[in-house]
């Protein structure tokens, strides 16, 4: 805990003095406190580390990505603080004018750096694979938007690092459009002599109408074909979930397709669909 937040709390500076000669308050940094003992977990450290800092710090670079869950973590902790701020010796700490609001989020109670801007604080420290790693984790946790990062991008104007994410994430996009995806699935069926589907179908949910990209009517089965260049934000993820739960709720099964248990899977997809009613 800081100072302020002791405070707060209706503690004077002799108050603290008593709970720290008692035993129940441990320095960690100066005006930071650990309640009752030292051994914090690394959670408890970060948020140390970023009250340590004072206003407008936050966890960020390699430590931003170990909260976020994308890349894992050094004993190095790492905060990043305005232009103007400053922090202990025994923490790295990042001087930066990119303070933009949305540069920042919070999780765990802790301020950190938002997924986007912690991509760009790793691809200047960090080997082309692990920013990779990085970028490919945060797509499969939901977290990543290519327009966020995009956003972050225009704003780096030459800052270390962004012309590494540049190229990794020109690496991640799919080379591939909507429509070689729907062919594709379409080869698939007729190689695995499936019934055709009906396709970009107009179906009503319990609420409301949507498109669907094959629906085998008889099964009430729809499929839906999830490529990245369509569905690769948070909003993006919700709004199938909506409308999967609609169509569920009037009574079909929906199952989505990305790319990869298309092409890469094929055997096993072809082996889904049939458990399923798709290839009765």
């Amino acid at each position: 805990m800081s100072v302020a937040q002791l405070r707060a709390m209706g503690l004077d500076c002799y108050a603290v003095r008593r709970r720290v000669v008692g035993g129940y308050l441990h320095p960690l940094y100066r005006k930071v406190y650990a309640v009752g003992h030292r051994s914090l977990s690394m959670r408890g450290m970060y948020r140390a580390a970023v009250l340590a800092c004072g206003p407008g710090a936050a966890l960020s670079h390699r430590s931003a990505a170990d909260l976020l869950d994308i890349l894992a973590g050094t004993r190095r902790l790492t905060v990043t603080v305005p232009r103007s701020g400053v922090g202990p010796s025994n923490l790295q700490v990042h001087r930066s004018r990119m303070c933009n609001p949305t540069d920042f989020t919070e999780r765990d109670g802790i301020r950190v750096t938002s997924v986007a801007r912690t991509l760009l604080d790793l691809a200047g420290g960090v080997s082309p694979q692990e920013l990779a790693r990085a970028v490919d984790r945060s797509e499969r946790l939901g977290f990543f938007d290519l327009g966020a990062v995009e956003e972050v991008l225009g704003r780096a104007r030459g800052r270390r690092g962004a012309a590494a994410l540049r190229e990794a994430i020109a690496a991640w996009k799919p080379r591939y459009t909507r429509s070689e995806l729907e062919e594709r699935f379409q080869e698939l069926l007729t190689t695995a002599r499936l019934p055709a589907p009906e396709v970009n179908v107009l179906l009503w949910g319990e609420k409301a109408q949507h498109e669907v990209d094959a629906l085998w009517p008889t099964h009430r089965l729809v499929v839906q074909l999830d490529g990245f260049a369509y569905h690769r934000t948070r909003a993006d993820r919700e709004r199938d979930a909506s409308t999967d739960a609609d169509l569920e709720l009037a009574g079909f099964r929906v199952v989505r397709l990305t790319w990869d248990e298309v092409t890469v899977h094929p055997h096993r997809t072809v082996r889904r669909l049939r458990v399923i009613g798709a290839g009765k």
